[in-house]
């Protein structure tokens, strides 16, 4: 009789037990993330029955979880745009207070936003944990297996933005016929046979108002190239270029026309004429065409006058980007027909989007300051483009009368000229006057212009620069398209979760969205085994095995709905149901001992 007494009692407990998690699950039926409990029951033995008797041993209860049973996952109506939720296995990770040591997990996704900016979890003291990214999304820590690899996620870091261009795209058409605009002085070769090639002459306007001897001139950069594939380049007398290397010189012009100096760039070399030009020697030119000069048939040593060059085609443009401030800045450029398929292209001084002041300082490839570099831009014959060439920079000292010229130089001694990209692309390097990060060339600031893939014909494309004859009376470069990556500064408006990858983005008020974390999924080996907390979290205990860091959707882990949260999984019914039967199983158990005592009862009248 005292077994079956200590059985019904331990009923008793048993049904205790269940009816408490009734309870529990019923109280947490609306609670985000909450996991049901159900009660498990084991049978208790004291040893084997023989014959007649029985030892009743009676019962246990376990409250058993199942931190992984799914809920509904609903996408919530209002502006709560950092919930989120865990579709599959998986929990979040949590800090208990900001920069707590200890690490907790949960399935309530049900985070706000804090007066700081920290997204804490709502109504608790623990704080969303994730990897900081770069603005591609891409996790920017060394050692992201680790948990400590994590941050608390804020968004008040992230209040303003601004990314500096590093890269800018240009796709134009140079128009093929604005190359006969050139001035062109026609000679014929010792081939055989025989070839007419030319030598050509292209300038454009750099400075006005410049003192020369006294006299108030206007300042051009002359270029020079001749069209003969064989040559060795040019000579004016004094100086060569290299083969397919133009002649480059500051003219000095008066304003009736008069030239007042021409300055050779590359050696300062002054004279007070226009050189006569030749091809060097090894160019298989006949006689006839050294020292050619004049138009359409030009005297031997007999200099030209500005007058007789005429108008070269020259149109302007403009390159704009930002700084790391978020300015917008400007690069005026400048692009000259030179003859046989070939472009200057020359990047001057930065200014502000509206031209009316310079914002920064132009360097070469030695880190010179310059006002101006050029490139030269070349063609094949079908309109591909063929090659860029960074040419040669100078110093100019306008103080003195008449200016004095000298070349630039790299910190080795080499010849500094126009910077060129490791891909053979355009790069604008300058400092900036609003003490925003330097764009030096050979640093990361860089900014490297793509005008499209060069190569000779059969491998150059139209991808970028292309020229093609417009077939207009009037030619002129038909911009096509212009892209670059820079952004300028704007305010943050708000943040929402990209469930796709788990990125908490943040929104500006410049259009820009920018991924600032990525929120883990952090799975278990055994999720039941973890160490119920309050407030809907866990931590990892010895039954849990150790955590493993993922992204969302890899690995098993599951993945993240953004602006919704997980229900609880609590089924009313079914726990009604529970409690109903616990209810009974308790009557039951007292009914066992009503009626042992009364067992005993007649057992002591009988003794009596």
């Amino acid at each position: 009789m005292d077994a079956a007494m200590n059985s019904a009692v331990s009923a008793l407990q048993a049904q205790q037990a269940s009816l408490s998690t009734v309870s529990d699950n019923l109280a947490n039926s609306q609670t985000t993330g909450y996991k049901a409990i159900t009660t498990q029951f084991n049978d208790l033995l004291t040893q084997e029955g023989v014959g007649i008797n029985y030892p009743a041993g009676g019962v246990s209860a376990t409250a058993r979880q199942n931190v992984l049973a799914q809920g509904l996952v609903q996408q919530n109506s209002s502006n709560a745009t950092t919930d989120m939720a865990i579709t599959g296995n998986g929990m979040f990770a949590v800090s208990n207070g900001l920069g707590g040591k200890q690490d907790f997990y949960t399935r309530n996704g049900a985070f706000n936003t804090d007066a700081s900016g920290n997204l804490v979890l709502a109504g608790t003291n623990y704080y969303l944990l994730g990897w900081p990214t770069d603005a591609k999304g891409n996790v920017t820590v060394t050692n992201p297996d680790n948990i400590a690899s994590l941050q608390n996620v804020n968004i008040n870091k992230f209040n303003n933005s601004a990314t500096a261009t590093t890269s800018y795209t240009l796709q134009a058409n140079l128009p093929a016929e604005a190359q006969n605009q050139t001035f062109s002085m026609p000679y014929t070769t010792n081939a055989v046979p025989p070839t007419t090639q030319s030598i050509n002459i292209s300038y454009a306007l750099q400075n006005t108002n410049v003192t020369v001897g006294g006299v108030s001139t206007t300042e051009y950069q002359m270029s020079v190239t001749t069209s003969d594939p064989n040559a060795g380049g040019l000579t004016d007398g004094t100086s060569s270029s290299a083969a397919g290397q133009p002649l480059t010189y500051n003219v000095y012009v008066d304003s009736s026309g008069n030239v007042q100096q021409v300055i050779n760039t590359v050696t300062g070399a002054a004279s007070t004429s226009i050189p006569t030009f030749s091809t060097v020697s090894g160019d298989i030119a006949s006689s006839s065409a050294q020292g050619i000069t004049g138009s359409s048939s030009p005297s031997a040593g007999v200099p030209l006058t500005w007058a007789q060059l005429g108008t070269p085609f020259s149109q302007k443009s403009s390159i704009s980007v930002y700084d790391s401030l978020g300015v917008q800045q400007s690069f005026p450029v400048t692009w000259e027909a030179a003859g046989n398929n070939n472009w200057i292209m020359t990047v001057h001084t930065p200014t502000n989007a509206s031209g009316t002041a310079t914002t920064g300082t132009l360097t070469d490839s030695g880190g010179n300051t310059v006002s101006s570099y050029s490139y030269q831009v070349s063609f094949n014959s079908d309109g591909t483009l063929n090659n860029i060439t960074g040419l040669q920079t100078f110093k100019e000292d306008d103080t003195t009368s008449p200016p004095t010229i000298t070349a630039n130089t790299t910190p080795s001694g080499g010849p500094a000229t126009a910077p060129v990209s490791t891909g053979g692309n355009v790069v604008l390097s300058a400092t900036w006057n609003d003490k925003a990060a330097s764009s030096l060339v050979g640093t990361a600031g860089q900014i490297v212009v793509n005008l499209g893939t060069a190569g000779a014909l059969g491998f150059g494309k139209t991808d970028g620069l292309s020229q093609f004859d417009t077939g207009e009376s009037t030619p002129a470069i038909a911009v096509k398209s212009t892209t670059q990556n820079g952004v300028q500064y704007g305010q943050l408006t708000g943040v929402s979760v990209d469930g796709t990858t788990g990125n908490v983005i943040a929104s500006y008020d410049n259009g820009q969205k920018v991924p600032i974390y990525k929120v883990p999924v952090v799975t278990f080996p055994n999720e039941n085994g973890l160490s119920a907390q309050n407030d809907g979290v866990y931590q990892q205990s010895s039954l849990s095995g150790s955590y493993t860091l993922n992204a969302a959707g890899t690995n098993g882990a599951g993945s993240i709905t953004g602006q919704a949260l997980e229900q609880s999984n609590v089924n009313t019914s079914t726990e009604f149901s529970n409690m109903i039967t616990a209810q009974q199983a308790y009557s039951a158990a007292s009914k066992v001992i009503s009626t042992d005592k009364q067992m005993i009862d007649s057992l002591l009248q009988v003794v009596q």
